[in-house]
């Protein structure tokens, strides 16, 4: 896949920037708060309708204007040669911001179908929280990507969060009630549902999340112990292995459905069920989940340098792009902010023949040094503009 024109309008520090982008390497150069990461993160938001940076959408629109538009024609480039045509755009109306969504000048509503239209894979130096950050990181990782590839986990993802919000809404009235030694099914129950109604739930969505993930996972090996041996120029594995929020999951294996997989979380569920009660909240399913990265059998997280869980991010990124390739048959728009500054020569020169071999990838840097002849392209950016 290839970004053939982007246009912003308010974003970031970008009043108006309309840029045609060549396939290849592209380098974006220029000193510190340019906005050379702003324009990756256009990118990013265009296909997810996220930013991977802010929290609030609100703090996408360039300062003291009220509305904000992302635009790109992307080509696809496994053999179709089709073009389409995204637009986002924002708009303030008092304190409240509306969306709106284009596909090939078609409106959008469902963002499990506007996932996947612009495939592209992102490394940001923020992104060291998916190795060294909280579990919820890697959790949102997980969503994120496989939802990006499959958009009925997006879907599934939803269900479950509301349908585990009830749940716990239940559990804590259970206890509170127990706890006030009151009757749990007062007045205060009416609208909460039944246990096993919202147990039936949690297992038919959390089975499909947990079987997709297992699944993903073990797709991602392989590839992730190439790309991180031939970054580093190390033997020693790098794996990112699963750690299911589920009791016995160890006996599963990775190609194992969600049949297994529901008849495990009902299990769990079922052990769980006095602390639940106790505490109020659920102990067993994906919210539980993590991935553990490892370096030769260390814990990364725990035991590994920046410089290693550094080069172990950029190695899970190269890999997730393949694996975005051989799933969906589209090789993905690879995004590197600020990779090459903390590399060896050696390795820098590495990642660059890595990222060079999609049909296009966009990185910053404030060294054009760094890049030697290996871009197509090389763009300086100044003050909100690309010059």
């Amino acid at each position: 896949m290839i970004v053939r024109s982007l246009r912003l309008h308010n974003f970031r520090n970008y009043a108006v920037q309309e840029l045609e982008l060549p396939p290849g390497l592209v380098a974006l150069t220029g000193d510190n708060g340019q906005g050379k990461t702003n324009l990756l993160e256009s990118l990013c938001v265009l296909a997810t309708t996220k930013s991977p940076l802010v929290e609030r959408d609100r703090e996408l629109i360039r300062w003291e204007t009220r509305e904000l538009r992302i635009a790109a024609e992307v080509e696809l480039s496994a053999g179709r040669g089709e073009r389409r045509a995204l637009e986002l755009h924002w708009q303030l109306h008092g304190n409240s911001l509306a969306r709106t969504m284009q596909a090939g000048g078609l409106p959008q509503s469902a963002i499990a179908q506007w996932l996947g239209q612009m495939q592209l894979v992102a490394f940001f130096p923020h992104d060291l929280v998916l190795v060294a950050g909280e579990p919820g990181e890697r959790r949102r990782f997980l969503n994120l990507e496989l939802g990006k590839t499959r958009p009925a986990h997006f879907a599934d993802a939803a269900r479950y969060r509301r349908v585990l919000q009830q749940r716990n809404a239940l559990l804590r009235h259970l206890a509170e009630s127990r706890f006030a030694g009151r009757s749990p099914l007062g007045p205060a129950a009416e609208g909460l549902g039944t246990l096993a109604q919202w147990n039936k739930q949690v297992i038919t969505y959390g089975a499909r999340i947990l079987a997709q993930r297992a699944q993903f996972l073990a797709e991602l090996k392989p590839l992730l112990l190439e790309v991180h041996r031939r970054l580093s120029g190390l033997e020693t594995p790098l794996t990112a292995e699963y750690s299911p929020g589920v009791k016995g999951a160890a006996n599963l294996a990775a190609e194992d459905g969600a049949a297994r997989w529901s008849r495990l979380l009902a299990s769990s569920l079922e052990a769980d069920h006095e602390t639940d009660m106790r505490r109020g909240t659920t102990q067993s399913g994906p919210h539980r989940d993590d991935i553990v990265f490892k370096l030769g059998g260390m814990d990364l997280r725990r035991y590994g340098s920046q410089g290693q869980q550094r080069l172990g991010v950029l190695s899970l990124k190269i890999a997730l792009a393949r694996w975005v390739q051989q799933t969906t048959g589209e090789p993905p728009i690879l995004l590197l902010d600020d990779a090459l500054s903390e590399l060896d020569a050696t390795r820098r020169s590495q990642l660059l023949d890595e990222a060079a071999a999609f049909p296009q990838s966009v990185l910053t840097a404030t060294d054009a040094g760094f890049i030697g002849d290996q871009a197509s392209a090389v763009l300086r950016v100044q003050a909100g503009k690309v010059v």
